[in-house]
């Protein structure tokens, strides 16, 4: 057997990996005794995350050079009677760099942590002869180290590393370490969390429209070395590039906002047969809850107690993965919620025209009961929906050509 070992593993996506790479003989053990189950345990080899990276070293026989220099390991191997460490999160960087073809020569790079990850960081950085490299953290360790609160001093840097654990989930509400906004000269932020898919920090970015970058290629591709080391075998790396598009596919949520009566519904269920996700329509399920109708729930407490059922019903969902989920036309106008859905949900904008809407026999829509309404209500949203969309389908044609077109377009965004 293989294993991917630490403290908590519910965030994992390793095993659903490692069986795409073809090794089903991979599962997850959550230890609270590293030394035990280095001693004691059945397995062939393991791989090692938080918080065993530097503490398992003591444990084994032999180490890989780069093991070696940053003190860092997250994969070992049982061969010819010894206990051989590697580090593949070197390689797993490596190959995230390159393919979103991010130049480090000569940049200035600002890590966020300075735990075992950020030394394999500080080590690529290195050989990949960036200009300056300097880690901010909450207790100073060792040289280029500075204390959060000192991050004004490098708001002229060029690229950003979270080696932390901030936001990663369960607790992906948790506040960022620092603002963006402060920063002049930001190229690309990147975040070493894969779950959420985009944590805040990725989030502001993207508002700031610097170029984000998360966890899940690193985490694939060091698997992918791992899988090699563990099998005596080669990965093409074309091959570790369709099972990281796949995982993003398998996890991303769709997010379907829109005017009143543009498909949200229709096309969440549609996607969500597809694709195989877990359909969630929001009006439904605060429809449910209540045991009454939107229109209802309207009449009876009013708009502004609807919006808190529906912010109520994003928290409910948004750390889950491989949904449809169909939004109630009105909550884009909610930025925390938009920002909540966003953390692992594509958000898709069906633009459908106003004129076609009005032309509907509407009822049982309580912003609705004059058909000429939706003008007013699109002079409002839409510039919202633009705002947090990741595409755009204008609806023109057939569903199947709706379909296939965000189809397209998930595939589209692991290419950026």
């Amino acid at each position: 057997m293989y294993y991917l070992i630490g403290k908590k593993l519910s965030h994992s996506f390793s095993k659903q990996i490692h069986h795409l790479f073809g090794n089903t003989k991979y599962d997850l053990c959550e230890v609270n005794s590293l030394s035990d189950f280095v001693k004691n345990h059945n397995y062939k080899g393991f791989n090692i995350t938080n918080p065993y990276k530097t503490e398992v070293i003591s444990l084994l026989d032999e180490l890989d050079p780069i093991a070696k220099e940053t003190q860092s390991v997250n994969t070992v191997i049982r061969r010819d009677n010894k206990l051989i460490g590697y580090n593949t999160d070197y390689y797993g960087l490596k190959e995230t760099l390159n393919y979103n073809q991010v130049n480090i020569k000569g940049k200035d790079v600002l890590i966020l942590g300075n735990g075992s990850v950020s030394k394999t960081v500080f080590k690529l950085l290195t050989d990949l002869k960036a200009n300056s490299i300097v880690k901010l953290c909450r207790t100073i360790r060792g040289q280029n180290e500075y204390l959060f609160k000192d991050y004004k001093n490098y708001t002229d840097y060029d690229i950003l590393i979270n080696t932390t654990t901030v936001g990663m989930y369960p607790n992906n509400d948790t506040c960022s370490l620092l603002s963006l906004t402060d920063f002049s000269k930001l190229d690309v932020v990147i975040d070493l969390i894969y779950n959420p898919l985009r944590t805040a920090l990725l989030i502001e970015a993207e508002k700031l429209n610097i170029k984000i970058i998360n966890g899940l290629q690193m985490l694939v591709m060091q698997a992918k070395k791992a899988h090699e080391i563990f099998h005596n075998i080669e990965i093409p790396k074309n091959l570790a590039n369709k099972i990281y598009k796949k995982t993003f596919n398998n996890y991303v949520n769709l997010v379907f906002v829109g005017l009143p009566l543009s498909g949200k519904t229709k096309y969440a269920k549609t996607i969500g047969k597809y694709l195989s996700k877990t359909v969630i329509d929001v009006d439904q399920c605060i429809e449910k809850t209540e045991g009454k109708s939107v229109s209802d729930i309207f009449l009876d407490k009013g708009e502004a107690a609807f919006r808190l059922m529906e912010h109520d019903s994003v928290i409910k969902i948004y750390k889950d993965h491989v949904l449809a989920v169909s939004t109630g036309g009105g909550l884009i106008e909610n930025d925390k919620a938009m920002d909540l859905l966003k953390q692992n949900g594509l958000v898709v904008f069906l633009n459908k025209n106003p004129k076609d809407i009005a032309r509907k026999n509407i009822y049982n829509r309580p912003l609705l009961i004059d058909p000429n309404a939706i003008f007013a209500i699109a002079k409002r949203r839409v510039p919202l929906y633009i705002k947090y969309s990741d595409f755009v389908i204008n609806i023109n044609g057939s569903t199947e050509y709706h379909i296939n077109e965000i189809k397209e377009k998930v595939d589209e965004y692991t290419n950026r």
